[in-house]
């Protein structure tokens, strides 16, 4: 212990006497440190140099230099619009917030029930959707309400409220001169001109300079509305026209490049079959004035046989079909036909960009049918009667004319019909008139109408890894004719079924409405009508009022995106009163049928 002690000591006494000395000691020795770092600098890069660096005599190895490659126009920016470029598909498909946003909304929430506005709530707070309010500019100013205070030429006064005067909008439809009564402009579908699913006997007669359409717009014209609710009658002169238009991928009425015309029209198709001596049976009577056969109208595309491309198009208002040829007028393009002799030729009311021929008269399919829509799987063609309660699908070949044979028949005794087998999915949640009873009885009838049909979704069950394709449409019901202050009013739900028969249905949404439009999309629209009393008639049921839904929403149509597979555009009428149009992804509408 005692040397360990003096060995402390001395340390101690080394260093007391350290900190004592000059400073300038530990100054001199900073320049010995910065050039022996300075050295060893030097021999790292020399290292460097000698290892990394290529030997001169090794003449393949050359520093590569980045050349800008010569501008190649994009392949698929050359791509016709008829054909849409696979590749491109795929990558547009990003997930969408909207649907995170919707399965939070409808499975993680403590709230048994959802309310019927979870749709258009959650799609107007995202950017993941767009939408359009369509006109049709072949309708002249005189059967519109754009106001008129100082009218010429025989032109009818309009008022500066036209569109929120209820007394305005009585009195106008009842005028003697029907050319001053206005029209209405809603139930809107689309067909895609696409030249991988149309063949070129269709698009040969609608091909234009620059390609520049896209789909075929179908609308219900009408002097009926219901812009200021539903209940108040209709016109003595009752009148229901077929609206047609050229539409490019934006969802615009196109422009003929030559003449500067648009490509749209308005037929009156039921005076055209009335002149030309057409019932819906032998055995009707002709009558005095033109009967209102032909209502809500929808083209489709035929196809059958081992056909990869449809050839004929078809014209389906409410239950009658019929062939038809739709051109430019200044087609030069014809398809002779051995049965031309039986040929109509529509005379546009309005328009002169388009021309209509119906190769046939109106083929009946089914007695006092309504709500039918197409869709075709494994080349063969059906007709959906039924989308649910069961779901029930006609097998019918609309190549080949007549569609059914009605010598004597009022029903569908020969034509094969399939009906569902498996007991129809609950509804993936519930809404209002699921838990509320009036009078012991739900609120909405008690069987599902078609809506519109069909679009391929992919599918994967919840305990199956594998990914299968299914069927996804629309459909609706309304409420019962009591109580009478909630009657017209529409809902809609989405279902799924197997493309094959005995086409199951797979999955089936709650109920929902489809909103207004948007502000942006009235300040963007030509159709006077979205700016007025529509919208201030909303879904009422007990005691709630759902703002954002209009009392009637009429879905009419659904259809892939030109050139986007991953998403639709939802075609429908509010209130009876202005068409609307929304593009939405598939993934959105799927997340309404399961939570992943």
């Amino acid at each position: 212990r005692s040397n360990a002690g003096s060995v402390l000591s001395d340390t101690i006494a080394m260093r007391v006497s350290s900190s004592k000395r000059p400073q300038r000691r530990a100054a001199s020795a900073l320049p010995i440190i910065f050039v022996t770092l300075l050295a060893l600098n030097f021999v790292i890069f020399v290292v460097n140099v000698w290892v990394f660096l290529p030997k001169p005599a090794d003449k393949s190895i050359s520093v590569p230099i980045r050349q800008k490659k010569p501008h190649q126009p994009d392949p698929s920016a050359q791509k016709k619009p008829h054909q849409p470029d696979p590749s491109a598909q795929k990558k547009l498909h990003r997930p969408d917030p909207s649907a995170a946003a919707l399965r939070e909304a409808i499975y993680n929430t403590r709230d048994k029930v959802i309310p019927y506005d979870v749709v258009p709530k959650i799609l107007h707070q995202s950017d993941s959707f767009h939408g359009v309010v369509p006109h049709l500019p072949s309708i002249p100013a005189r059967r519109r309400m754009i106001p008129n205070t100082t009218p010429q030429n025989g032109d009818p006064y309009v008022p500066l409220d036209a569109v929120n005067n209820l007394d305005y909008f009585l009195g106008s439809r009842e005028k003697e001169i029907e050319e001053h009564q206005p029209l209405y402009l809603y139930n809107p579908m689309l067909v895609p001109l696409d030249d991988q699913v149309l063949s070129s006997t269709i698009l040969d007669g609608l091909s234009i300079d620059q390609n520049l359409a896209a789909y075929i717009g179908v609308y219900r014209v009408s002097n009926f509305a219901n812009c200021h609710g539903p209940g108040l009658g209709v016109p003595k002169t009752y009148s229901n026209f077929l609206g047609l238009a050229l539409l490019d991928q934006e969802l615009n009425v196109v422009k003929d490049p030559v003449s500067g015309q648009y490509l749209d029209a308005v037929i009156d198709i039921n005076r055209h079959l009335w002149e030309a001596r057409w019932t819906p049976t032998r055995r009707h009577k002709m009558h005095i004035r033109p009967k209102q056969f032909m209502q809500d109208c929808q083209i489709i595309p035929a196809r059958s046989g081992e056909r990869e491309k449809s050839t004929q198009l078809v014209l389906i208002c409410n239950e009658y079909g019929t062939p038809i040829q739709l051109k430019l007028s200044s087609s030069t393009s014809s398809t002779p036909d051995e049965n031309e002799d039986n040929f109509i030729s529509f005379t546009n009311m309005y328009g002169n960009g388009l021309q209509l021929i119906a190769e046939q008269q109106p083929n009946m399919i089914l007695y006092a049918g309504k709500n039918l829509h197409y869709f075709s799987n494994n080349n063969q063609s059906f007709l959906e009667i039924w989308p649910g309660g069961p779901h029930e699908v006609a097998v019918i070949d609309f190549t080949k004319y007549p569609y059914v044979d009605r010598e004597g028949m009022t029903g569908f005794e020969q034509i094969e019909q399939i009906k569902a087998l498996k007991t129809e999915p609950n509804a993936t949640f519930i809404t209002k008139t699921d838990v509320k009873l009036y009078k012991n009885r739900t609120m909405l009838i008690d069987r599902d109408s078609g809506s519109t049909c069909c679009v391929k979704i992919k599918w994967k069950a919840h305990d199956s890894d594998k990914e299968r394709e299914l069927l996804l449409g629309f459909s609706h019901r309304k409420t019962r004719p009591t109580p009478k202050r909630f009657t017209y009013s529409y809902v809609s739900r989405v279902y799924a079924f197997e493309p094959n028969a005995p086409f199951d249905i797979v999955a089936r949404s709650g109920f929902f409405c489809l909103g207004f439009a948007t502000d942006n999309e009235k300040n963007m629209s030509q159709n006077e009508q979205v700016r007025g009393a529509a919208d201030k008639h909303k879904l009422k049921l007990w005691k709630q009022v759902f703002v954002v839904c209009p009392r009637i929403h009429f879905v009419t149509g659904i259809t892939e995106k030109y050139g986007d597979e991953e998403t639709v555009i939802i075609s429908y009428g509010v209130n009876d009163c202005y068409p609307r149009m929304i593009e939405v992804s598939k993934e959105f509408l799927v997340s309404l049928l399961k939570p992943l």
